[in-house]
């Protein structure tokens, strides 16, 4: 509350605004609530943020890299080389 209190001081400081400490007061529950409301209003509580979204996605190609079993045959090439007759 500090903050806003010294916020509200200097701005009207700045404008030549008067005013008795209840409407600063006042004034700095409005701002402060404001401020509180403000992620809410623009929708940045609800946008994800995109560092947190990449490290999930990034954790959960690990894990399923990690969990990969293979064939031992073609040990994970995905194709089986027979060298034919000869050998």
């Amino acid at each position: 509350m500090d903050y806003w209190r010294e916020c509200i001081e200097s701005a009207f400081d700045e404008a030549g605004i008067v005013a008795t400490p209840e409407q600063v007061c006042s004034v700095v529950d409005y701002v402060s609530g404001g401020h509180e409301n403000y992620g809410m209003a623009f929708g940045h509580d609800a946008i994800p943020n995109p560092i947190q979204s990449e490290l999930d996605t990034t954790k959960a190609a690990l894990k399923a890299e990690r969990e990969k079993v293979h064939c031992q045959r073609c040990n994970g090439r995905g194709r089986i080389f027979i060298q034919g007759p000869s050998h």
